[in-house]
């Protein structure tokens, strides 16, 4: 539909960018064809500060007054122009990724997080829904398995602080709307292997199994 009125597709990758779900991209899992993506965080995996946004060369040559002139384009200045720092960082921890096949990891090992993380699920009720793809990964909770009514917020809290005091940093939704600030999340190293997602389960175990619910 988009092709058909001429709509441009603009994706945010800014955080599942670069092999977090286990492909490059997370909109390779879907098929689909953005004429822009956002990224930032993933490029230099946080070493350096560094955004991009890729387009095609069509939207590209659009900027242009003179298609012939390669340096008669659009540009913009920012607080890290000019800076190579973050490009170096970049490129280097592109390469990493590529040799140390940290993509692929992230599929191979994320799957075996979602495997792990719905095993949990059948053993703790106040889990409603495990969801995610490659090393990202929700843990809705629930005060209700048949209703599936969200659990407090203030619950979620004392989750991610239990996981806290056990070593294990994780997310947890708080941008929602009321009453749907419950779902925990967690996004492992992509160098993460069977032993650190067995640990991080093992914690998230513990701190369901120890934290009341409402």
């Amino acid at each position: 539909i988009c092709r058909k009125y001429d709509v441009l597709i603009h994706i945010d990758e800014v955080v599942c960018g670069f092999g977090r779900t286990g492909k490059w991209f997370g909109y390779q899992h879907f098929g689909v064809q953005p004429d822009i993506v956002s990224t930032a965080k993933g490029a230099a995996s946080g070493y350096a500060a560094i955004s991009c946004t890729i387009t095609t060369e069509t939207l590209f040559d659009s900027f242009k007054d003179d298609p012939d002139n390669p340096m008669d384009y659009f540009r913009d200045i920012s607080t890290f122009g000019g800076c190579a720092g973050g490009h170096a960082a970049a490129l280097e921890n592109l390469a990493i990724l590529e040799e140390e096949k940290l993509v692929e990891n992230a599929a191979e090992t994320g799957a075996y997080l979602l495997e792990s993380l719905a095993d949990l699920k059948e053993k703790h009720a106040v889990i409603g829904d495990v969801r995610g793809k490659g090393m990202i990964a929700g843990v809705e909770l629930v005060s209700d398995s048949r209703t599936r009514e969200p659990a407090s917020e203030g619950y979620a809290m004392r989750v991610a602080a239990h996981c806290n005091k056990q070593g294990l940093l994780i997310g947890r939704t708080n941008r929602s709307l009321e009453g749907l600030n419950n779902t925990l999340c967690l996004t492992p190293a992509l160098i993460a292997g069977r032993g650190e997602i067995d640990q991080i389960v093992q914690m998230l175990d513990r701190a369901l199994a120890e934290t009341p619910l409402d």
